[in-house]
């Protein structure tokens, strides 16, 4: 191999090498966590929480609360309102993430009014979560600009939602739900229901009186050691 074509490769294995350690370096070294000067910068980050690096964009970071001890993925976008909309300092959480919840990689969450995570919820990669769409009422005026309808979203505690879903305005997401892969969700989804489809229907249920209906297809064997649920106490829900 010609001296100069060895020196080329040589220097591009180099600066590979080089960028991968400067890269790993930063996500090792790049986490915010609620000691952080820039945890500052949100209204709230509990005790045990992190934010990964590469951090995704931020819009009024100050009306979005983290709970204690939860994980946010890299690229995690926290848009509260429009770019050119300005939310008062002391004004309430509009986007509000519970306590132990896990957000996954390039989720998404853009709300104007209220967005909630509840305590426990686990968020696979690439999940988007609105509280607006715009409307296109007017027949001449590019949808893009024409006004937004707000609905405010709940996802409940224990709640596990699939990659790729799409959570639209006004879903209210019962407790202890599975969504599955690629589901758009929309309107009242009850506790313990496992949904699916587009736009997403629940598809089995686990009620007190008739267990999960339809009845599961395979047995889960819990293994020694692994923790299992405790029912509620009346009242708790």
């Amino acid at each position: 191999m010609p001296v100069r074509s060895t020196i080329r490769t040589e220097a591009r294995r180099l600066a590979a090498t080089t960028a991968n350690r400067a890269w790993a370096w930063a996500k090792r070294h790049g986490v915010v966590d609620a000691t952080h000067p820039l945890a500052a910068e949100l209204g709230a980050m509990g005790e045990g929480s992190y934010i990964a690096f590469p951090p995704g964009d931020r819009c009024n970071p100050h009306a979005v609360h983290i709970g204690r001890e939860c994980v946010l993925g890299a690229d995690v976008t926290l848009a509260v309102g429009m770019p050119t909309e300005v939310y008062p300092p002391d004004c309430p959480p509009v986007i509000e993430i519970g306590d132990r919840t896990t957000v996954g990689k390039g989720c998404w969450f853009v709300a104007r009014e209220r967005l909630v995570l509840e305590h426990d919820v686990t968020l696979a990669p690439n999940v988007y979560i609105t509280d607006h769409n715009h409307t296109y009422a007017d027949p001449w005026l590019p949808v893009g600009k024409q006004i937004l309808q707000c609905d405010p979203v709940r996802v409940g505690s224990g709640t596990w939602i699939g990659t790729n879903v799409v959570v639209l305005p006004g879903s209210d997401i019962g407790r202890n739900c599975a969504i599955a892969a690629g589901t758009v969700v929309r309107g009242v989804i009850p506790d313990h229901s496992v949904v699916a489809g587009v736009p997403g229907k629940v598809i089995r249920r686990w009620t007190d009186d008739d267990g999960w209906q339809p009845p599961l297809t395979r047995e889960v064997v819990v293994l020694e050691g692994w923790p299992v649920g405790v029912p509620p106490l009346d009242g708790e829900g």
